[in-house]
Order: C-alpha cells, then sequence, then structure tokens
C-alpha cells in the first residue's frame, strides 16, 4: 500500500468515524465531502448546498445506512490539512470517495460543479450519477 493510500486511510477513518452516527461505519461505503474556506462568497455557499441536496434527498436510505455520507469540510481549519493534504485540495472541491473493507480505494473531484452551479438540476444529477457511480 502506497504513503497516500495510508494516508487517505487514516484520515479518512478518524475523521468519519468521528462525525458518523454509528459508533463503527460501514466498511464498505461513499462518501462525498464538500471542501470550502471559512469565508464562502454565494456560490460557493450554492455548491455546497447542492451538494448536501444531491447527497441526502438523492440516497436517503443509504444515508441513514451509513453506506452513504456527506460531509463539509472546512479548508482553513487546522484539524483538516491532513485530510486536504491528502486529497490534494488548496481551494472549494467536491470530492466523492468510494471506502471499500474499511480503505479508500478510489476518489474523484467533481470539477464540473463549477459550470453546473448555474443548472441546479443538471448539478444534482452529475452529483447523484457519480455517487451511484462509486456504489457499484
Amino acid at each position: 500500500m502506497s504513503r497516500f493510500s495510508l494516508l487517505l486511510l487514516t484520515v479518512s477513518v478518524l475523521i468519519f468515524s468521528a462525525d458518523s452516527k454509528a459508533a463503527e461505519p460501514p466498511a464498505d461505503r461513499v462518501v462525498a465531502m464538500y471542501f470550502h474556506r471559512t469565508e464562502r462568497c454565494p456560490t460557493c455557499k450554492m455548491m455546497g448546498s447542492y451538494s448536501e441536496e444531491a447527497v441526502k434527498k438523492g440516497f436517503p436510505e443509504q444515508v441513514q445506512a451509513g453506506s452513504v455520507e456527506f460531509h463539509f469540510i472546512d479548508i482553513q481549519k487546522a484539524e483538516n490539512a491532513a485530510l486536504c493534504k491528502a486529497y490534494k485540495v488548496t481551494g472549494p472541491a467536491l470530492i466523492v470517495s468510494k471506502v471499500a473493507g474499511g480503505k479508500v480505494e478510489q476518489f474523484k473531484d467533481l470539477q464540473e460543479i463549477w459550470t453546473k452551479v448555474r443548472d441546479k438540476a443538471a448539478f444534482l444529477t452529475y452529483v447523484q450519477e457519480n455517487v451511484k457511480a462509486h456504489l457499484k
């Protein structure tokens, strides 16, 4: 396992175990993370809101079961530095990762959120399609 994979695994387990409602999150799950700055412009607030809606309304049963998670991550907070470094995030971004066997298997930066933010339906569909692809 590469050093990068170990870092992702360690950071993901620490961050998301602490946040989850269950004592132990499922070993296999999809985690969507909207990375943002402490101070956000209206567009960044909209992208965060749409991202959360896409995940929570698109996958309500999976969210309830813990097999799909959504998190807001403030990139300017010191406690999130390792997570930002692991995912190579330096600004607002939506990352969707697939966790298999308790390890981050793959992830994708959904960069098209920037071009879809003015079309809510297209934005929601784009995010949901990517979450669905990671569920397979």
